[in-house]
C-alpha cells in the first residue's frame, strides 16, 4: 500500500511539473540572427512575462530609460530602475555575456559611455536634484535568476540607485 502511495505521489508530482513547464514561455527582445523577437526592450518583455517564462537577450546594447518605481519602495529603491520585474520565477538570460548590455546611459549614447552628457540620472526629485536609477530590480520576486549579462552606467541619485543589479 505504502508503495502505491509513493508511486502516486510521483507521478502527481511529474505531471504537475510537466504542466507548468508546458505554459512557460521564451519571450525574445531585439533580433537574433536575423530573426526579429517579439519585443524592443527588455522592459516590455518582463512586462508580457509570467511565472516560468524565459526571457532571450541577444547581443545589443539595451538603453532601458525609465526609472520605474515599486509601490512600497525604501532605500536605494526609491530610485526606481530601468528594469523592473516584480514576477517571481522569471529567468532573465543574455544570449552572450560580453555583447549583452543594459545600458543606462541615453539613448544613442555610445555603450557605457562616461561623457557626463550621456548619463541618463533618473527623474528629478520634489528637490530639484536627479534622482538616481537602478539597472535591473528584482523586487519581492523570488525564484528570479538574471545571468550572461552585463549592466552599465545606472548612477546614484539624490533617491539612492546606483545598484546594477539589485
Amino acid at each position: 500500500m505504502r508503495r502505491l502511495v509513493a508511486a502516486v505521489a510521483v507521478i502527481a508530482l511529474g505531471a504537475l511539473m510537466l504542466t507548468s513547464a508546458a505554459l512557460a514561455q521564451v519571450l525574445r527582445v531585439g533580433t537574433y540572427k536575423g530573426i526579429p523577437g517579439q519585443f524592443d526592450s527588455v522592459q516590455a518583455a518582463v512586462n508580457a512575462a509570467r511565472p516560468g517564462d524565459w526571457i532571450l537577450i541577444p547581443p545589443g546594447d539595451y538603453h532601458e530609460a525609465g526609472a520605474r518605481m515599486p509601490s512600497g519602495a525604501h532605500g536605494d529603491d526609491r530610485a526606481g530602475a530601468g528594469v523592473l520585474i516584480q514576477t517571481p520565477g522569471l529567468w532573465l538570460r543574455g544570449m552572450d555575456r560580453n555583447a549583452v548590455w543594459v545600458d543606462g546611459t541615453k539613448a544613442g549614447a555610445p555603450r557605457c559611455s562616461s561623457a557626463p552628457a550621456d548619463q541618463n540620472l533618473g527623474p528629478i526629485d520634489s528637490a530639484g536634484t536627479p534622482g538616481g536609477r537602478n539597472g535591473i530590480l528584482v523586487y519581492k520576486a523570488p525564484g528570479v535568476i538574471v545571468e550572461n549579462l552585463s549592466v552599465c552606467n545606472f548612477l546614484h541619485g539624490d533617491l539612492g540607485g546606483g545598484d546594477q543589479i539589485w
